[in-house]
């Protein structure tokens, strides 16, 4: 298996895309997926501008519940973590799933309820996971403080088994087989071009 880390937020629907095809192509191509997490919050604060990304100080996971309309997501899909990578992963795509697809909110506990449901998980176990609040945040803090170091910006961010990382847009959820390994084939190939192509951006009308 070749691990590839998957630096997502979700509040991002881009991020939603881009697992959901990762997700279809890891079992044709040996992948094996780990989520991190990326807060968009915490780097386009203003507090963050002018600051390197590994430096914030402006930092969400020190931040109240009830501030940041990511916090409380990032905590839950810590605490499905806790459960193995598999349940995690699983975890995070049924959140984009309720949250982009079915419009439900983020920071309601119905809502990590129903997801942990679809998601297969121990409600039990979840739930005494997300309890521990301050386990919680020093992981969440550990992930964002690993993503500012590795200049991370936006979601997704994929690291691929050469070390080779970089943000991918997608403009469309990909979900069909031959489509999305092509897709994935495609993207792979520019990080591993030795033209060391780095933008790649198609202008707005």
């Amino acid at each position: 298996m070749q691990r590839v880390t998957v630096y997502l937020d979700y509040l991002c629907p881009f991020a939603w895309w881009g697992l959901e095809l990762a997700y279809v192509v890891a079992p044709q191509l040996g992948l094996d997926l780990v989520i991190q997490h990326y807060s968009l919050e915490q780097g386009d604060h203003p507090e963050n501008a002018s600051l390197p990304r590994n430096a914030p100080t402006w930092k969400l996971a020190e931040q109240p519940l009830e501030g940041p309309r990511s916090l409380r997501a990032f905590l839950a899909s810590h605490a499905a973590r806790q459960q193995g990578k598999a349940a995690h992963l699983r975890f995070a795509l049924e959140l984009f799933r309720l949250h982009h697809q079915d419009k439900r909110e983020l920071n309601d506990d119905q809502t990590f309820v129903e997801v942990v449901g679809r998601a297969g998980l121990d409600l039990e176990r979840f739930m005494a996971d997300l309890e521990d609040e301050e386990s919680r945040r020093l992981e969440l803090a550990r992930d964002l403080e690993q993503a500012g170091e590795l200049g991370v910006f936006g979601t997704p961010t994929f690291v691929l088994p050469s070390g080779d990382a970089a943000y991918f847009r997608f403009t469309q959820l990909t979900t069909e087989p031959e489509l999305a390994l092509n897709l994935w084939e495609l993207f792979a190939a520019v990080l591993y071009n030795g033209a060391h192509i780095e933008t790649i951006k198609r202008p707005r009308k």
